[in-house]
């Protein structure tokens, strides 16, 4: 009976962990979606969400002691369109996603997930469930699981659910705190930029631990990255960076916008501690990230010879600009065609497109190229920062460069049907043709043709499905077109 007894009770234990009212933390990124477990990398929510979805931030969860769980929407939450919703709005909740349906749920402290039961009972978005998104009320799933972390002393709750080939994240706060002792805060300075030697150590010192020098050596994680995390109070604190104890340490002028706002002669960093939290990682004696100046290059005369504009600017897009749109125009400062910017990128693995007209039109690849990563459906081009660089210039949609001497008026009246071609493509010209060759979009040559006529048929039927670069050479010079293979 004992036995039976214990079994009954563990259960009821780690529940208590999560027993009260919680709401989605009233912050950007408090859910989002991306490629991976806790990456935000497609899609979150920003500080204007708040607003224009406040019906879906007021909506609270209560896990009550005895394993029932209710979900409050105060009759608005956020609608979506597979809800009715024209465009996405707030409006009344929808059946069975509205909380009118007993709802228990149970928590397990021991492998760290929640899961929710009865029909309709949800976190965050009502569409998210295990394995999906669904796209129908009818569809609704009677258990879903979460895998969870609880942080902030137990008034922060994470919830990560994977979609298939996406996975969604959850930030929920108690709307009754805890009373916390210490908060777990993680210090991360990158030593990129140092100019000197850190084989003594790196060290955090603050007012926090007296300044005390060596007492709180860092640890080098990853790259130039050193990090510690320590268990502090609630309070707002001064500290710096220091080498080899205090042999070495940060200097500010007192302008920098991390520096405490006491001026009492002294200029250190500056945190209030109020939760668990990873500090961004600052390059030493800054405020920013270390970054490392990548010129970009694109090459758009293939572009504008197929009959597309730059008269709108052209535009560099990746993860490092959180695919902003026109944030970082390029320029063609020479009129030669290609486009260059600089851009500050912090080291690591990078993935970018350009654009023209900020995201109205966009690079477009199949997959598979040498230059490209195709991560959760969305092909990129891809690289690895480490240091300033100055990268190769590369025709728009390609990985190589434009093939050399496009006839630019096509003079020579040159025809090349049909596009797509799918059996056979077809080449004509006012004079003669000299050659036919096709490139994939790596400029590696696929097939070429003498031709010494003025038309000339190319066999693609055995050519792999995407686009290719087909170049026909007269005696006026060189005319190339892209061309797609279905």
């Amino acid at each position: 009976m004992k036995k039976l007894l214990l079994f009954l009770l563990l259960p009821m234990a780690f529940n208590a962990q999560v027993v009260g009212t919680w709401k989605l933390a009233n912050q950007a990124a408090a859910m989002g979606v991306g490629p991976s477990q806790g990456s935000m990398q497609w899609w979150s929510n920003g500080v204007g969400d708040l607003t224009t979805r406040a019906c879906m931030f007021d909506d609270s969860i209560t896990f009550n002691a005895n394993g029932t769980m209710m979900h409050y929407m105060d009759g608005q939450t956020w609608l979506e369109g597979w809800q009715g919703a024209n465009p996405d709005a707030c409006g009344t909740p929808v059946a069975p996603h509205n909380g009118s349906n007993p709802a228990t749920y149970a928590y397990d402290g021991t492998n760290n997930t929640l899961s929710v039961y009865g029909l309709g009972a949800h976190m965050g978005l009502a569409k998210v469930i295990n394995g999906s998104e669904i796209n129908n009320p009818l569809n609704a799933a009677d258990t879903i699981t979460y895998l969870t972390g609880l942080s902030n002393g137990g008034n922060t709750l994470t919830l990560d659910i994977n979609v298939g080939a996406n996975w969604w994240r959850f930030i929920y706060n108690r709307t009754q705190l805890i009373p916390v002792a210490n908060y777990n805060v993680t210090f991360r300075v990158d030593m990129a930029q140092y100019g000197g030697n850190t084989a003594n150590g790196v060290f955090v010192n603050g007012s926090f631990n007296g300044w005390c020098g060596a007492c709180n050596p860092m640890t080098n994680t990853t790259g130039t990255i050193w990090e510690v995390t320590l268990p502090l109070a609630p309070s707002a604190i001064e500290y710096k960076f220091t080498v080899d104890g205090w042999n070495d340490q940060e200097n500010f002028t007192g302008t920098e916008a991390c520096i405490d706002p006491i001026n009492d002669g002294f200029y250190n960093r500056y945190h209030v501690v109020a939760g668990d939290i990873a500090l961004a990682p600052v390059c030493f004696n800054s405020c920013d990230i270390c970054t490392n100046d990548i010129t970009f290059r694109v090459n758009m005369n293939d572009y504008v010879n197929g009959g597309g504009s730059t008269a709108l600017g052209v535009f560099l897009n990746g993860t490092f600009n959180g695919w902003c749109g026109s944030c970082t125009p390029m320029s063609d400062i020479d009129m030669d065609g290609v486009w260059e910017v600089v851009a500050p990128i912090a080291a690591g693995n990078i993935e970018y497109k350009f654009t023209v007209d900020g995201w109205n039109v966009s690079e477009q690849f199949v997959g598979g190229e040498t230059c490209t990563i195709t991560n959760g459906g969305f092909t990129n081009r891809a690289g690895t920062v480490t240091t300033d660089s100055t990268l190769a210039v590369v025709c728009w949609e390609s990985c190589v460069d434009c093939p050399a001497g496009i006839d630019v008026l096509n003079e020579n009246g040159i025809v090349i049907a049909p596009n797509p071609a799918t059996t056979a493509l077809n080449v004509s010209a006012k004079s003669e043709i000299q050659s036919v060759a096709i490139y994939d979009v790596n400029g590696r040559l696929v097939q070429s043709v003498a031709v010494n006529g003025a038309s000339a048929s190319l066999n693609v039927s055995g050519m792999n499905h995407g686009l290719y670069l087909v170049s026909v050479t007269t005696n006026k010079g060189v005319y190339t077109k892209r061309v797609i293979v279905e």
